[in-house]
């Protein structure tokens, strides 16, 4: 019984250990869970406290923000009232300055209007003084003139009575004295015939300088001779070769010597002596004509040829 009732004190001692331990790992655990609440608690209100400080912010914000906006508001206006006041302002010194403009080109038109009348009134003031200036003048000069003219055609009837008195008074002499009007006819007649004999002999030698020098050295060559007197002479020496080319024409059969040309140069070369020679006939003035090309082509051989046809 004694073991029994050990035994059951050791399983009271037990169970009292073990309740004291579930009772102190409870209040353990209610601790705990009281910690945790009031962790949480705190942290509810340091995130409530968080939450009305960032309300509050924004609040602030928005207050600043509104009144920012509001002062934007007000200094746009008072900026558009100033610029309006400007405006009006600047409008009115346009207009202040448009009627000082106005007044002062009215001004100036009344005084160049005032200047054009006054120069208009000298102006005619001095025109009319100048016309009756000129009239004066005119005047005078007029009878200066006529008193002039008069002397002057006193001078020149004196002068004309001279004239036909001296005319007459030789007349008269010649008249009655033989010999003096013979010595007369025969001056008036030598004067004439010295004329008339040296205008032909200036003719003539102006011809034959013009021959000479008016015609191309190749033409000269083949025309006439050194001498005068060698002209006849050779003029009937190309006479004759002209005639005998004429009947017997050339190897070639162009009538153009031994120079071979083109057709419608050689028609022109041709056209150009026939030219040539009625001028030559004619004792016009020569024209003058110019062979180009390089060497070698038979420039001058056609000069001669043209030269010798010209005859």
């Amino acid at each position: 019984m004694k073991k029994q009732e050990e035994t059951r004190q050791t399983d009271l001692a037990a169970k009292k250990a073990q309740f004291q331990a579930l009772q102190s790992q409870h209040e353990t655990e209610r601790q705990q869970v009281i910690y945790e609440e009031h962790k949480k608690l705190a942290q509810q209100k340091a995130q409530t406290k968080a939450e009305m400080a960032r309300y509050e912010d924004e609040l602030a914000r928005k207050r600043m923000q509104a009144e920012n906006e509001s002062q934007r508001a007000r200094n746009q206006e008072l900026v558009k009232m100033q610029e309006e006041s400007s405006i009006r302002q600047e409008q009115a010194r346009r207009a202040t300055e448009e009627q000082i403009q106005a007044q002062r080109r009215q001004t100036e038109r009344e005084k160049a209007e005032i200047e054009r009348e006054t120069i208009r009134v000298k102006a005619m003031a001095e025109a009319e003084g100048r016309a009756h200036e000129a009239k004066l003048a005119e005047e005078v000069n007029k009878r200066m003139l006529v008193e002039r003219a008069n002397a002057e055609r006193e001078k020149w009837v004196a002068a004309i009575n001279t004239t036909f008195e001296h005319i007459g008074g030789g007349l008269r002499a010649i008249l009655t004295d033989q010999n003096k009007l013979v010595v007369a006819v025969g001056g008036v007649t030598a004067l004439a015939a010295g004329i008339y004999t040296t205008r032909e002999g200036a003719r003539v030698v102006w011809g034959y300088v013009d021959r000479i020098l008016g015609q191309p050295s190749l033409i000269r060559e083949s025309s006439r001779g050194k001498y005068p007197w060698s002209g006849i002479l050779s003029r009937a020496m190309n006479t004759l070769s002209h005639k005998a080319d004429k009947r017997s024409p050339s190897s070639n059969g162009s009538g153009f010597g031994d120079v071979v040309l083109n057709a419608s140069l050689q028609k022109r070369i041709e056209q150009l002596a026939g030219a040539t020679a009625n001028t030559k006939s004619h004792q016009a003035p020569f024209r003058n004509m110019l062979f180009y090309g390089p060497p070698g082509t038979g420039k001058t051989m056609a000069a001669r040829e043209l030269a010798r046809k010209s005859v």
